[in-house]
């Protein structure tokens, strides 16, 4: 015998709706303020990267010193592939903030430069278009100052 269910209830939705998250784009107008923070900001990653690079070179000496006169040579020989593949990646990371750096200081003035996403609340309700309302949005900043707010119904 087939099971009988109860027969499916709707419920209504008031017209308080439900509060989302929504991805808004943050761009930048560049200033030439804004130019300097974003380059001093590079090479201060780029001085952190070196200073982790060195602290790891320094302590894999070490470990790998300590390794050898325990005779763990295959044991030694495997971490080295490790650390020659985290300084390759380490490197690579390095040239790609020094290509950013250099694009940083050829951004034209007055011009557009995406920072990035941040996440905000948007409320709908029925009847609503949900594309327009969680979709699009941007937020324009001059030095830190938002300037226009894109996107927004």
């Amino acid at each position: 015998m087939a099971e009988q269910r109860p027969p499916i209830q709707q419920k209504s939705v008031g017209t308080e709706g439900v509060e989302l998250k929504r991805v808004v784009m943050v761009k930048a107008i560049v200033t030439e303020a804004f130019k300097a923070n974003l380059v001093k900001e590079l090479e201060r990653a780029v001085n952190n990267l070196d200073l982790q690079t060195n602290q790891m070179e320094a302590q894999s000496k070490v470990y790998m010193e300590d390794l050898k006169k325990k005779g763990l040579v295959q044991r030694a020989q495997s971490i080295k592939a490790q650390l020659d593949d985290e300084r390759a990646r380490q490197a690579a990371a390095k040239s790609d903030l020094l290509l950013k750096i250099e694009e940083a200081k050829k951004l034209v003035l007055n011009s557009e430069f995406v920072q990035g996403p941040l996440e905000g609340p948007v409320h709908v309700k029925l009847g609503d278009n949900l594309y327009k309302k969680v979709g699009g949005a941007e937020m324009i900043v001059k030095d830190g100052i938002i300037q226009e707010i894109r996107g927004v119904d």
